[in-house]
């Protein structure tokens, strides 16, 4: 059991239940950086921008290509749950095409990242048509698409923390169409546990001032487990996206690099 430690809770939306389970390892999930990414190509010397992609969609596996860095970068099999290394980019400017195993353009964006920065480019989406494409498929059921219209798919951008005053910081999202994810302390001295985090689709929260060595009870459709994080070597902070794979909530552990 962990101290409940001081933090504060940024959450980008909204906020609902209660288990009636006892906590259970959640399966997958990786606590090491760096296991199951994709090889870097050379980095560029001197690089303004890094960018570490990781792919929380809810489909299988997609292609991914990009235009505008200093080489040409192509992931052909990119499958969900796995990320890049932290690419250098020689520009801030990118264009992003991800494309389905049938070759079916899924999404197109041109990103302009901050100059000198580090961050995550973050892949959500069920590439279903009966949402909008621009948002993951709300609680209740998706909004009434439009037939023939574009795959459920977004890009979206997460500033690395890199150094900060306080120990971690680590970020929970919800990337699952249809689930909300419930975040909570876990029990201990006979104290309940408390809620830290209630995320509808496509949402987050960034709990701050955490420790090294970390369990946090996670809630999806009544269900509750334990998720541990346990870091090795020197600290650092990371983001935990949650998808469905195979139409079961998962997730996976990515830890930023200097």
């Amino acid at each position: 059991m962990i101290t409940l430690p001081s933090l504060l809770v940024l959450a980008q939306a909204m906020a609902m239940p209660s288990p009636a389970t006892s906590p259970t390892p959640l399966p997958h999930g990786h606590t090491t950086p760096g296991h199951h990414r994709h090889a870097s190509p050379t980095p560029a010397p001197s690089p303004a921008v890094r960018v570490t992609i990781v792919n929380a969609t809810s489909a299988p596996t997609i292609a991914l290509a990009t235009r505008g860095t200093n080489y040409p970068v192509a992931y052909p099999d990119f499958p969900q749950g796995e990320w890049t290394a932290n690419q250098s980019l020689s520009t801030p400017e990118v264009h992003y095409m991800a494309r389905g195993t049938n070759g079916e353009i899924l999404a197109s964006q041109t990103i302009r990242f901050k100059p000198v920065s580090s961050q995550y480019l973050l892949l959500t989406g069920d590439l279903s048509r009966s949402a909008h494409p621009d948002q993951l498929p709300r609680i209740g059921g998706p909004e009434p698409g439009t037939p023939g219209g574009a795959p459920n798919f977004q890009f979206r951008v997460i500033p690395y923390t890199l150094v900060c005053g306080d120990p971690c910081h680590y970020r929970f999202i919800n990337a699952m169409p249809g689930k909300i994810l419930i975040v909570r302390s876990i029990p201990q001295d006979k104290k309940p546990s408390q809620q830290l985090a209630y995320l509808t689709p496509g949402n987050s929260a960034l709990l701050v001032r955490q420790p090294e060595s970390a369990d946090y009870e996670i809630e999806i459709d009544g269900h509750v487990n334990t998720l541990s994080i346990r870091q090795e070597g020197a600290l650092g902070n990371c983001i935990i996206p949650f998808f469905l794979r195979g139409g079961t909530p998962d997730y996976i552990r990515v830890f930023e690099e200097p």
